[in-house]
């Protein structure tokens, strides 16, 4: 036997019984639960947030079943906002914690950018109100002794963001476990966490981009809401926006093609005031430059250009050693809106993904009457409750090639 030989080795034989986790086997899960039922889940939990314990581990998930099923332990959850301890099955327990832990696997390989573009915020009501904040006298540049300060109030423009409920399910039946599909198993639980990540990352790119509000044909939903109205957040002039310049924050036959473009965008986002009529502060570090990726190439050219094309020895102001310098954030799923439209601003200062809901992972067991009719021996459900709606217009930019909208 050569060398080449001695190194391919024969895979060994693997006990039915094993879970993956080092120095437990499914008798030993039994004993655990019978003897330590207060103990069980939370040393099981250990095991699976260490990542050393997943769906893929389990060898024969109908002996998992068997040892577990009839075993009940002590658990804490959430009811009606209060943690509660509760008496369960020792196998929902268990399938439940390693179904949310394979399903945070996959929400978090999901590729998003939704996160950059937003500021997260949680609210438990339907309809979230915030008024726009300015100084009630923003004239008075001197407050004598005697005087009272005068007072920061609430502008007229108050902007509103709603909800949207979604979610899914998935089930384990008793076939897949008299079958031994855990590679099914696997499959369902990634697809659960998959699709709730692409379902709120499509959900805010296209808030914040208002296709549906700034399109040809405007109408809900918009992302920007004032006073309960819809606005069309992306426009040419400034009406009903009156805190833009009158040329409107959508800036047409701007194609992204050198740093001119970003000038443009930038001489025009300077332009915008606030709620106190004083144009806006522009942070470099703040800023944003949101493109698709079939512009991706173009931006990265700009921006990592030092020098100007065929100008020698002129700095290209958004370039390395430029003035401006705003972070490229792009994907793919921006193409399906547009090819061709871009932005320059500071996004988190505009737009708001408020979590009425955060995402909420339920399983147990299959009750009488659907394991009678469907042979269900566990669910799960992953729900959420999301929207994305705009506290103001003036701190985007919106550049289009012509003068079509998105």
């Amino acid at each position: 036997m050569n060398a080449t030989q001695t190194e391919k080795k024969k895979s060994g034989f693997h006990s039915d019984i094993q879970i993956g986790a080092p120095g437990l086997d499914i008798a030993g899960l039994r004993t655990l639960a019978e003897n330590e039922p207060e103990a069980f889940m939370g040393k099981m939990q250990a095991r699976i947030d260490a990542g050393t314990f997943r769906w893929k581990h389990v060898r024969n998930i109908g002996h998992l079943f068997n040892a577990l099923v009839d075993i009940d332990v002590k658990a804490s959850m959430p009811i009606m906002g209060q943690m509660r301890t509760i008496t369960t099955g020792a196998f929902p327990l268990l399938s439940g914690g390693l179904t949310v832990a394979g399903i945070n696997d996959a929400y978090g390989a999901e590729p998003t950018i939704g996160e950059q573009l937003v500021t997260e915020m949680e609210d438990s009501k339907k309809i979230t109100v915030m008024a726009g904040v300015h100084a009630l006298d923003a004239e008075k540049d001197r407050v004598d002794e005697t005087e009272d300060f005068p007072l920061i109030g609430a502008s007229e423009e108050k902007f509103t963001i709603a909800h949207k409920r979604n979610g899914r399910r998935i089930a384990i039946t008793a076939e897949m476990i008299e079958e031994n599909d855990v590679a099914g198993i696997v499959a369902r639980v990634d697809a659960l966490g998959r699709f709730a990540a692409k379902r709120i990352e499509k959900q805010t790119l296209r808030r914040v981009c208002d296709i549906d509000g700034s399109g040809s044909s405007p109408a809900e939903p918009y992302v920007l809401h004032i006073g309960g109205s819809g606005v069309a957040i992306y426009q040419t002039d400034k009406d009903p926006l009156n805190r833009l310049s009158s040329s409107g924050n959508r800036i047409v036959n701007n194609a992204l093609v050198d740093s001119t473009d970003l000038d443009n965008a930038l001489t025009r986002l300077a332009s915008f005031t606030d709620e106190d009529g004083d144009r806006i502060g522009l942070e470099n570090s703040e800023l944003q430059l949101v493109v698709p990726f079939a512009l991706l190439s173009t931006a990265a050219k700009i921006r990592g250009s030092e020098l100007e094309p065929a100008i020698e020895n002129e700095v290209n102001n958004w370039g390395p050693r430029g003035r401006w310098q705003p972070r490229i954030v792009s994907s793919s799923r921006l193409d399906d809106l547009s090819t061709t439209a871009w932005y320059l601003g500071n996004f988190g200062k505009q737009f708001r993904r408020k979590w009425k809901l955060r995402l909420e992972y339920v399983s147990l067991q299959g009750t009488t009457e659907a394991f009678v009719h469907s042979r269900v021996a566990f669910q799960a459900r992953v729900a959420w409750d999301v929207e994305i709606g705009a506290i103001d217009y003036v701190y985007v930019v919106q550049n289009l090639p012509a003068t079509t909208p998105p």
